[in-house]
């Protein structure tokens, strides 16, 4: 197996290709009790038209369709794969995101059991057309019961807002007529396509041995049979640099308003500061964290004059072409603080002084993840996704925050153009 050294941390990725392109990644941690897999498809929402490079033409589905296969995913011949798992003593579950969709185990005991019933339940589907109709009741009630959550509908009527033909405007789940219109040849056609062991990975973290796993996955991909590895190709929708709507209102179930401010910093002028994708999102990172986080003045500020009720939280993500930053919170007073956000987001010249400090503070997170196995588990997944490889030298990167480049970024963002979506009490 090839050793992937986390750098500074005295920690060790082993990581494995095997025959028919799965990729493992494995990191033990004998300082814990319990282990927690992962195994991923790199699939998820945004894979609405796409073939096989085998294939004539592409194939289109309907929106969501990537979760619904989740979802039926769990069903087997002789039951349904969670309730085995429960009497393992396991806890299982999956989750669909924009790029990944991931089934992921919890467990304290019967490793190997685990690690092969995960492997066969996915790798064995059984889809119906009874099973596709079952499910379509329950996925309509979580779309309906998603498009009543505040959170929910700050995320998805944000992005609406942002994007023209980009598929991440769409909800995950799609719509209820999307479920309602998924065919059992739309699920096939999807798992076929992306369930492939070359567009899979397996991640495992915790107490367990490592040469143990690599043999329990082996064994059991050598005794399936697969199609030849292929590409797969996506069919890419030009997104304009322009956001569809600058501002928007909507009345929903909220006591105190809530603000989530979208900002679309194209791709192609970070990456003209040669810094590599991993380092984009850190330095964007630092400045978000800097500007807006715990310990900011700006925080400090905004609770203090009872401007918001709690926190600022942000995150940011990637398209194709395009890096969103998402900053929400609760306030009673959502005009004034519109205003004091976008005028901070209009002049981040004062956070310099606050990076040498917050550099220090990443670091020692980055040191106090590592024995929460969920959250390196999650890390390592995420760098795959985002990045097609594990970064082993995060550490490096917050000590060597380059300042120029850091304003660079910071002018980037300043000129990007946002949107405003307010929810407000009906």
């Amino acid at each position: 197996m090839e050793k992937i050294e986390l750098s500074h941390l005295n920690e060790t990725i082993y990581y494995e290709c095997l025959p028919n392109g799965l990729e493992v990644y494995l990191l033990p941690n004998k300082n814990v009790n319990n282990f927690y897999i992962s195994f991923c498809s790199k699939y998820g929402s945004i894979y609405n038209d796409f073939k096989k490079s085998t294939d004539k033409k592409y194939y289109h589905i309907p929106s969501g369709v990537a979760h619904f296969l989740e979802h039926t995913t769990f069903y087997m011949e002789d039951g349904d794969a969670s309730d085995i798992f429960s009497s393992l003593g396991s806890y299982s579950n999956a989750y669909t995101s924009f790029k990944v969709t991931n089934y992921n185990i919890f467990s304290y005991n019967k490793f190997k059991e685990n690690l092969n019933l995960l492997l066969d339940f996915v790798q064995k589907p059984y889809y119906t057309e009874k099973n596709i109709k079952d499910e379509k009741g329950i996925i309509c009630e979580e779309v309906k019961m998603y498009k009543d959550m505040p959170d929910s509908i700050a995320l998805f009527g944000l992005l609406k807002n942002m994007f023209h033909t980009d598929n991440i405007k769409n909800m995950v789940t799609g719509e209820v007529s999307d479920v309602k219109s998924t065919k059992l040849e739309d699920i096939l056609a999807s798992y076929n396509t992306f369930y492939h062991p070359s567009n899979m990975f397996i991640v495992i973290t915790g107490n367990f041995n490592p040469d143990e796993a690599l043999a329990i996955i082996s064994e059991n991909q050598i005794n399936k049979k697969f199609e030849k590895p292929f590409k797969i190709e996506v069919k890419k929708k030009k997104e304009k640099a322009s956001v569809v709507k600058e501002k928007e209102v909507v009345k929903c179930n909220v006591e105190i308003d809530k603000v989530s401010i979208g900002i679309k910093v194209p791709l192609e002028e970070l990456n003209d500061i040669k810094l590599r994708e991993e380092e984009i999102s850190v330095y964007v990172s630092m400045i978000l964290n800097a500007s807006f986080g715990r310990s900011s003045e700006l925080r400090e500020k905004l609770v203090s004059g009872n401007i918001i009720t709690n926190g600022i939280f942000y995150d940011s993500f990637k398209t194709e072409d395009y890096l969103i930053i998402n900053i929400i919170s609760e306030t009673p007073y959502p005009e004034r603080y519109i205003s004091i956000i976008k005028e901070k987001i209009n002049d981040l010249s004062d956070i310099d002084n606050e990076l040498t400090r917050k550099s220090r503070v990443a670091i020692s997170s980055l040191i106090f993840a590592l024995d929460n196995i969920e959250t390196m588990n999650e890390m390592i997944v995420d760098n795959i996704v985002e990045y097609g490889h594990v970064v082993p030298n995060y550490y490096d990167i917050y000590k060597s925050l380059d300042l120029r480049k850091i304003k660079k970024v910071r002018k980037i963002i300043t000129k990007s153009p946002m949107s405003v979506l307010t929810l407000t009490k009906k």
